[in-house]
């Protein structure tokens, strides 16, 4: 075979194993499902004050006694449990939720109602397990052991406020 055939040749050969290979798709990205609970206010609605097992207590929504924000970027939370700023930090791990390293700053209330509220407010974001979304993403459920500790709601904050 002369040189120009063997050319020939190993350009067909090439080209049927080009036309052969298939490009594989990239896979979809897979949809952060705990998006939602980033980087938004979320205002205490309801929580368990220990007064009686497994039952919730309404927070009166005018109050302003307890909310938290997981910040996206760092994964750090800053809120406030009664009077005292909360602040931590936080893993998501599907439906896992875990706060470390939660520090309480500023002074307490000085009214036993406010200061029960926060105390256990921090100690259901210390002690939460797992979480969970309401469809609509508008209602947040923190859980210790598949029971929920505290209900929070997703508040759009107005201009100038937090």
């Amino acid at each position: 075979m002369n040189r120009k055939g063997w050319l020939y040749g190993c350009a067909m050969s090439l080209a049927a194993a080009l036309i052969g290979c298939k490009q594989e798709q990239a896979p979809e990205p897979m949809a952060d499902k705990s998006k939602p609970l980033r980087t938004t206010v979320w205002k205490l609605a309801q929580l368990d004050l220990g007064q009686t097992p497994y039952a919730l207590t309404d927070i009166p929504q005018e109050s302003h006694v307890g909310f938290v924000i997981f910040n996206a970027e760092n994964e750090t939370l800053t809120g406030f449990a009664g009077c005292q700023q909360v602040d931590g930090r936080y893993r998501v791990d599907g439906g896992n939720l875990k706060v470390e390293a939660i520090t309480l700053s500023g002074s307490r209330c000085y009214n036993p109602r406010f200061d029960q509220v926060g105390d256990r407010f921090s100690q259901a974001l210390r002690s939460v397990t797992t979480y969970r979304l309401a469809t609509d993403d508008a209602r947040l459920e923190l859980m210790t052991d598949s029971v929920v500790s505290a209900v929070l709601l997703y508040r759009q904050p107005e201009e100038g406020t937090w």
